[in-house]
């Protein structure tokens, strides 16, 4: 067991770590939203499959492209036409053709409406176009065998436009894994419930955990609140991790006679890969595989768990749901003058500001950086969140810091 480690050697480990897939299964198109592809996506065909117009015009032979009349057909060449027409090449004809129709055969050049005069039975063009412009030829979407979609892809409404066009009823996804939440302490209460002590609180880390893992693809599956009793923790741990992929517990893993998840990895320490990071806040985090399965021991205050959430948790959960979600970190000036108080790396929540592409970012409203101010993650006003790395004692105004968006 390694303690008390640093930040970026806790992440390594995470990285390297085996995380497997819980399995796969189909799913109808409509349920695929949001869900991760388990196979690639290969195009079956030639797309399009003979070459159609890419607007409203006027077909004609390259032919007679110096002609300025063309006698105009009788029929219309719709979109969905039955029949392909046939371009006579005995005289300059030329034939309606309608966006998404096909190229009458022996026609290589379509001139837009626009650019032709009607003159009853015939046209005049006034301006002629190239060979195949305004015409999207054979496999010009993508070629037969061609990779539409590559198996990780995290499906969005695009992917769904796509894989409709492809006729594709059914899909082959990863199933969610479930997500075991327990959360533990006398002072907790669940909602609705009415307190006797102002000590008491609310299970804002049970709702926060069961929300952020759907967020990101599991399944959560939140257990009643566990009060500090080492035995009944340590019973309700091993049956979550029986019935889970992967359980995540908040509270009771720092130093403290009441914290029984640390006394439990204290006893079990063959299994526990780290214990305790060098993070503010969430510094006593930590990461197990009890029975095989990955187990994460949260702090108990709402800002270092959803920090450390969103640091590891969210590493290993997006691997078991089939893909890799990597953070949109960017790199910015820092606007104000910070000292730290100790050497560990550590995270302030900040208000992160783009105009033109430009990004900034402030602390408006953040009424402390403390572990226990959850509200700080949710400004008033439609403002994004970041979180600033902070790595050194003392930061100028002007140094330029990593954010990571959340």
């Amino acid at each position: 067991m390694r303690e008390k480690i640093e930040f970026f050697e806790a992440l390594e480990i995470l990285q390297k770590s085996i995380v497997k897939e819980v399995g796969k299964e189909r799913v109808i198109l409509s349920d695929s939203l949001f869900r991760v592809l388990a196979q690639d996506i290969f195009a079956p065909c030639d797309m399009p499959k003979i070459p159609l117009s890419s607007m409203d015009g006027y077909a004609i032979n390259s032919k007679f492209c110096k002609v300025k009349e063309f006698k105009l057909l009788k029929e219309d060449n719709p979109a969905g036409n039955c029949e392909i027409p046939t371009l006579s090449l005995e005289a300059p004809y030329a034939i309606k053709t309608f966006t998404g129709a096909a190229i009458p055969k022996n026609a290589d050049i379509l001139v837009p409406i626009e650019k032709v005069e009607i003159l009853g039975e015939s046209i005049r063009i006034i301006e002629c176009t190239q060979i195949g412009e305004f015409i999207r030829g054979v496999g010009a979407n993508y070629k037969k065998g061609e990779k539409l979609l590559s198996k990780g892809t995290l499906i969005n409404a695009n992917h769904i436009g796509l894989l409709a066009s492809l006729n594709q009823v059914f899909i082959e996804v990863y199933e969610k894994p479930k997500v075991g939440i327990l959360v533990s302490g006398d002072e907790i209460l669940e909602l609705g419930e009415e307190g006797s002590g102002l000590n008491q609180i609310y299970n804002a880390n049970g709702h926060l955990l069961s929300a952020k893992i759907k967020e990101y693809g599991g399944i959560a599956k939140l257990y009643p609140i566990l009060k500090d009793d080492k035995n009944l923790i340590e019973k309700s741990l091993e049956d979550a991790l029986n019935s889970c992929d992967l359980v995540v517990s908040t509270g009771g893993a720092s130093v403290g006679d009441y914290d029984f998840i640390a006394k439990i990895a204290q006893e079990r320490e063959e299994e526990v890969v780290f214990k305790g990071v060098k993070i503010k806040p969430g510094q006593h985090v930590l990461y197990a595989r009890f029975f095989g399965k990955h187990f994460f021991g949260l702090p108990g205050f709402p800002n270092s768990t959803l920090v450390t959430f969103e640091l590891f948790v969210s590493e290993i959960l997006t691997r078991m749901c089939g893909y890799c979600a990597k953070k949109t970190k960017i790199k910015v000036p820092l606007g104000t003058q910070i000292y730290k108080k100790d050497k560990r790396v550590e995270f302030r929540v900040c208000n992160v500001v783009e105009n033109d592409g430009k990004f900034s970012i402030n602390f408006e409203g953040k009424k402390d950086f403390l572990s226990a101010i959850l509200n700080n993650f949710c400004p008033l006003g439609n403002v994004k969140i970041g979180l600033v790395v902070l790595e050194k004692e003392y930061h100028k105004e002007d140094d330029e810091v990593l954010v990571i968006l959340l």
